[in-house]
């Protein structure tokens, strides 16, 4: 998502290596939907149902934060968890505008405020990675990798999956090769795997430069 935004923000969309921008986004909505496969399915801490997600839960958290008093979660906190349901509505919400940016390019304003909002929740979920990090003297970026944290026997999982880890990644990087080599730079299409629909990598023409187009064809 970071090199989709780098593109977006700093690369014009008339440039060829813009329809990286959209191939990279692709990749972050197939990425996203295995971590929600693996949130019905996973271990403990893993499950969406984990999340601790309701109202008074987050307002106590938050609280907490603010007076230093907030408790240590073997799983995933209030606000880790509000974080990674936004995470994963705004992932799709963005790359489902950018794709059908193409056909109508009306979306191209909302497709943008929903990235600066993805954006801005990265960097709210990484300050509160950091802040327990911190704050509760636990190298957290660690366990979300080896799976690892002291905690009571009854509050364990059995393992940390690395298989299912590597798989994860072996699908992603195949899922990432077919996208490259269905990618036509001719006319800027791609064939996405699976699906079979075929998305045009671009904003699409403004209704007034179609009618243009339109007219100057006529007049040839």
């Amino acid at each position: 998502m970071l090199g989709a935004f780098a593109i977006g923000s700093f690369v014009d969309d008339d440039s060829p290596g813009f329809s990286l921008h959209m191939l990279l986004g692709a990749l972050a909505a197939f990425m996203v939907l295995l971590r929600v496969i693996w949130g019905l399915v996973g271990s403990r801490y893993a499950r969406l149902s984990a999340l601790a997600l309701g109202p008074t839960a987050v307002i106590d958290y938050f609280r907490g934060l603010l007076k230093k008093t907030d408790k240590r979660w073997l799983g995933h906190n209030p606000g880790s968890s509000v974080a990674i349901v936004a995470m994963v509505l705004l992932v799709l919400a963005v790359a489902g505008s950018g794709a059908l940016m193409g056909s109508y390019h009306a979306l191209e304003e909302l497709h943008e405020i929903l990235a600066y909002t993805l954006m801005a929740t990265v960097v709210g979920h990484v300050a509160g990675v950091l802040l327990h990090t911190v704050r509760h003297r636990e190298n957290l970026p660690l366990a979300m990798l080896d799976g690892r944290k002291q905690g009571a026997p009854k509050d364990a999982i059995p393992s940390s999956h690395p298989l299912v880890a590597l798989g994860f990644l072996g699908l992603t990087a195949a899922f990432g090769l077919t996208l490259v080599q269905s990618y036509s730079r001719a006319d800027g299409t791609v064939r996405l795997p699976l699906l079979g629909t075929t998305l045009t990598l671009g904003e699409g023409a403004e209704p007034g430069e179609a009618a243009e187009g339109e007219n100057a064809e006529d007049d040839d």
